[in-house]
């Protein structure tokens, strides 16, 4: 596996999310049954990390 460096990175805002309906995370942080909804452009109560 190769890494990058800092410097070469560049990180970006989302300009669209994707909505997604799942029932559940598995024990590895997978989505059980999940399906794709749609995209929208970002609001402001939009969330886009992951905890």
């Amino acid at each position: 596996m190769w890494m990058l460096h800092p410097k070469s990175v560049i990180w970006l805002q989302p300009k669209l999310i994707a909505e997604i309906e799942y029932r559940a995370w598995t024990d590895d942080r997978k989505l059980r049954h999940a399906s794709y909804k749609g995209l929208r452009e970002v609001q402001d109560n939009a969330v886009y990390e992951l905890d």
